[in-house]
């Protein structure tokens, strides 16, 4: 099912949600990129000597948000024009939509989302450039190319696979560990305000990334929320109010 889920139109937005199935046949997104389910609220009592038990064996770790906002739209990839360096990177939305994000010198970010016939333009200050997808139905549809392109003569100055666009984004992750498990974590609030928990599954002998999409609002209570993760796992997720910390308790 993950081969039908390529290139067609991408999934439309659920907010606090479960996937609706019809949807997900419907993402763009590459395979083994398509979110393997929006992270579900569980509710699970835990006695208090559990919670003590659980805070003296150290598994509650904090992590700083503050530093990843965004973070991945400059730690992906690049590319240098007549004005300067442009950054490039993939992100996804709450929905599990998936843009290119590109960022000119001096310039807010840039979103395009990934799908048949997506295109998009701007300028580094000097030159003008724009992305198109190039489709080939000789390729498997993860191997066809972002481009982008000078518009005024049409010079190739970046270009990658999807598939590679998205590895490359997954690296720039912050490495977390939920249930013993290694995740990335992403905190983007562009195109929207989110956390994303991105799992690698190697467990076929190839990479099968599975995402975890959480919206901040859900996890800023005053108590712990609990989400039902890869294989199973129950996490633990509370952000403060402010959005600078964020405690994962297994």
């Amino acid at each position: 099912m993950r081969t039908a889920l390529l290139l067609s139109a991408l999934l439309g937005a659920r907010a606090y949600a479960a996937p609706d199935p019809a949807a997900l046949m419907r993402s763009a997104l590459p395979a083994g990129f398509a979110p393997a389910a929006f992270a579900e609220p569980v509710f699970i009592p835990v006695p208090v000597p559990v919670l003590m038990r659980l805070q003296l064996e150290g598994d509650t770790q904090t992590v700083a948000l503050a530093p990843l906002l965004d973070r991945h739209l400059a730690a992906t990839d690049s590319f240098s024009g007549a004005g300067g360096r442009t950054l490039v990177s993939g992100t996804l939305d709450l929905a599990g939509d998936g843009y290119l994000a590109v960022t000119p010198p001096g310039g807010p970010a840039r979103f395009v989302k990934i799908e048949r016939g997506m295109s998009g333009t701007w300028s580094d200050g000097v030159h003008s450039y724009r992305v198109t997808l190039s489709v080939n139905i000789f390729r498997p549809r993860l191997a066809n190319f972002i481009q982008i392109r000078d518009t005024a003569t049409g010079q190739l100055v970046w270009e990658n696979r999807i598939l590679e666009l998205f590895r490359l984004t997954y690296a720039a992750g912050e490495p977390v560990n939920l249930a013993g498990r290694p995740y990335r974590l992403f905190y983007s609030q562009k195109p929207t305000l989110g956390l994303c928990f991105i799992y690698d599954d190697a467990s076929s002998g190839t990479h099968d990334y599975k995402f975890y999409m959480v919206p901040v609002n859900q996890i800023q209570g005053p108590a712990p929320v609990s989400y039902r993760m890869f294989g199973g796992d129950v996490v633990r997720l509370h952000a403060s109010s402010d959005l600078s910390t964020l405690q994962i308790t297994r």
